[in-house]
């Protein structure tokens, strides 16, 4: 039996690949940002610093000096690949799809965090006792397979969004089938499979076999609650706010579409509310001739520090997801609204985030379901107009969402891999 290191020692070395790290504005940037500064491990960080990413200095501030060292490598994409990738969308599906999607754009980012790694071992002695990879995108798990072989150390990947089953994501065969095969590369190799909510975790392991699924873990998001500066509403009338961007297949025609059918039921209980989306959209929209003037207002993205302060200064908070059979997203943003600890509404399909919603108190509506919707909304004002301003939501389910408690959870399975390697 040879020496061992123990597991309780707070000096466990963590080396930590996210190409999203603040101050790139990415929702990923957050959550490592946030876990790995409430993990007591001593951590060295492999981030990008990505030419012409939006940026946001408030985010995690304090992140960096909580951990042992931070390497940011210049990355962006050239301008000949640039080209080259608008003429293979103008040209040919697949060939973009080649160039793009396996596994993503960030492809290039694999090499330069292997050598700054390389370069940073070689400088400074450094060998880790456990390795973390966090997507997206899926580039960050393809640098954790070759770390895994160079190093043989235990390997933690860390799922956000489904890679190869993720329903927003329409590929070639010949695409599917590369990041199908790299994908059970990762699987097969990494000694703990970690996931966002149950959801995402069964439907991505559903296709391997039962000795590889029992690597799965279940890790949320998580929210800070430090970051949560509680104001009393901010005007007469009940504010209710959609704070997030909506992009893809979302949007909020479902939001419309209900509370066009509660004024033609009832438009005496919308009398002094106001309907708030923050945020932005791919897809242009107009607002629906029934709503009056005044009942929906929109406004364009803020920092993330303000987005907290509109959660909290809220009288509610809506979530607004797209249609689907099922939904296996748990949206970083719900996790925020739970820190908040405002009434949430949510017009979501059954799934994770409708799971939580129920959980914690909240009402749920199918985005597909216009009568469910408008009845929701009603229900929600109703109980806003007797308790307006009083505590609200499970705190037992809110505080499993506190990063604290998260964080430990994570070191939690960093430890159950390293008691496996350290017995041999």
């Amino acid at each position: 039996m040879r020496d061992t290191l123990s597991v309780e020692n707070p000096t466990i070395q963590l080396l930590a690949v996210s190409f999203a790290f603040p101050p790139l504005a990415y929702p990923r940037s957050i959550q490592v940002a946030r876990l790995l500064k409430y993990s007591s491990f001593s951590t060295v960080l492999i981030c990008a610093d990505e030419e012409g990413a939006r940026r946001d200095p408030t985010l995690e501030a304090d992140a960096e000096r909580s951990l042992k060292a931070v390497v940011r490598i210049p990355f962006s994409i050239s301008r000949q690949r640039k080209y080259a990738n608008l003429f293979a969308h103008h040209v040919s599906q697949s060939l973009w799809n080649r160039w793009t999607q396996r596994p993503d754009r960030y492809k290039p980012w694999k090499t330069l965090a292997l050598r700054a790694y390389e370069a940073f071992a070689k400088s400074n002695n450094y060998k880790p006792d456990v390795i973390a990879t966090f997507s997206e995108p899926p580039t960050d798990h393809l640098i954790g397979l070759e770390l895994k072989r160079r190093l043989n150390v235990p390997w933690l990947a860390h799922f956000s969004d489904p890679w190869v089953d993720n329903p927003f994501h329409c590929t070639d065969p010949e695409t599917k089938k590369f990041n199908l095969a790299a994908e059970r590369e990762v699987v097969n190799s990494a000694d703990c499979l970690i996931f966002t909510c149950q959801e995402t975790m069964d439907l991505v392991m559903a296709k391997y076999p039962s000795g590889l699924r029992q690597k799965g873990r279940v890790l949320s998001q998580c929210f800070d609650a430090k970051l949560f500066r509680f104001a009393p509403p901010d005007g007469s009338k009940l504010a209710i706010r959609h704070i997030g961007n909506f992009y893809g297949t979302r949007s909020p025609a479902p939001l419309f579409a209900a509370l066009s059918l509660l004024i033609g039921l009832d438009a005496e209980s919308l009398k002094d509310v106001t309907f708030q989306l923050v945020g932005t959209s791919e897809q242009s929209f107009s607002l629906p001739d029934a709503l009056p003037s005044g009942l929906v207002t929109t406004c364009g993205p803020v920092g993330y520090t303000q987005s907290l302060s509109l959660m909290a200064s809220a009288d509610a908070l809506l979530v607004i997801d797209a249609p689907a059979d099922v939904s296996v997203f748990l949206p970083s943003k719900l996790i925020d609204y739970l820190g908040a600890a405002k009434p949430i509404l949510g017009f979501t399909p059954p799934g994770a985030a409708a799971k939580l919603i129920e959980q914690v108190g909240g009402w749920v509506a199918d985005p597909s379901e216009t009568e469910s919707g408008s009845s929701a909304l009603k229900k929600l004002i109703t109980w806003l107009r007797t308790s307006r301003g009083e505590p609200w939501g499970d705190p037992e389910v809110r505080s499993q969402y506190e990063a604290i408690n998260v964080a430990l959870r994570f070191e939690t399975f960093v430890k159950e891999i390293l008691n496996d390697k350290l017995a041999v």
